[in-house]
């Protein structure tokens, strides 16, 4: 009677791909990263003594050096003079929208600098002699009542060549004009972080500055028909924006500034 032949035992598709002439280990298989995937790990909040990373790209102090250094190296001596402070700013343009700014108060004029916090390069510099500056204005915003976009506290505008004639119709309707004779800055929001960076951004310090260097210069270099110095005023600022679309839409993202937003960053 022929003996009943036992069937072959089961064999996984590790033991075909095993080398034979390896022992099997009790332990480890001879394909330890056939089922592995990796495991994302939450980074969490920060531990105690570390401080969290600032939102605004401005507000990081590596960052912020660099972009004054190199804007340090472009500075001229026979124009700008000896730097005296640096400041970051908020611009308001003419249709209400803002952007982040570094102001740079040196004896001889007022530079300020558009810098890219993102591509790590100063994308534009704006240069105002401080004896050209004629008008400085400090008050409130003041908005048409169909305005969508209202900025509540104070603001500064800064007025250069009052005699010249008012803007044109295409310079007040492009969002881009850079021929206007004045610029209104306010205060940036990073006044308000924990950053260590809070008295840069103060609106009034930079004010009272900008006066006492702009009253030297008029009395360093006065300009024809400009001997009695800047005037200085204080009343609401008046903007045109009667609507306010734009401005509405940039506000409420912050557009205007370089910061993080959850994974972006611009």
């Amino acid at each position: 009677m022929d003996r009943e032949q036992s069937p072959p035992p089961e064999t996984s598709p590790e033991d075909e791909t095993r080398d034979p002439k390896i022992a099997a280990h009790p332990m480890y298989t001879q394909q330890p990263r056939a089922a592995f995937a990796p495991k994302y790990i939450n980074p969490g909040p920060p531990t105690q003594g570390e401080k969290p990373s600032e939102e605004f790209f401005i507000l990081r102090p590596p960052l912020l050096q660099q972009a004054i250094e190199e804007v340090q190296c472009r500075l001229s001596p026979d124009e700008d003079g000896k730097l005296q402070s640096n400041w970051i700013l908020t611009q308001v343009s003419h249709w209400n929208t803002e952007c982040e700014l570094l102001a740079f108060l040196c004896e001889r004029s007022l530079v300020l600098c558009y810098y890219d916090f993102v591509g790590l390069s100063s994308s534009r510099l704006f240069r105002v002699p401080l004896n050209y500056i004629d008008t400085v204005t400090w008050g409130p915003l003041s908005y048409p009542r169909t305005a969508l976009k209202k900025r509540a506290g104070p603001a500064l505008q800064v007025q250069w060549d009052k005699l010249r004639a008012p803007p044109s119709f295409l310079s007040r309707w492009n969002p881009w004009a850079d021929d206007l004779p004045y610029i209104i800055l306010t205060q940036h929001p990073g006044a308000t972080s924990l950053s260590g960076l809070q008295d840069k951004c103060q609106l009034e310090p930079f004010k009272e500055h900008l006066v006492e260097l702009v009253r030297r210069a008029h009395d360093r270099s006065p300009l024809p028909g400009r001997a009695n110095g800047p005037l200085i005023l204080q009343r609401p600022i008046c903007m045109e924006t009667f609507l306010g679309l734009l401005s509405m839409v940039s506000s409420s993202g912050q557009l205007g500034y370089a910061k993080s937003r959850g994974g972006f960053g611009f």
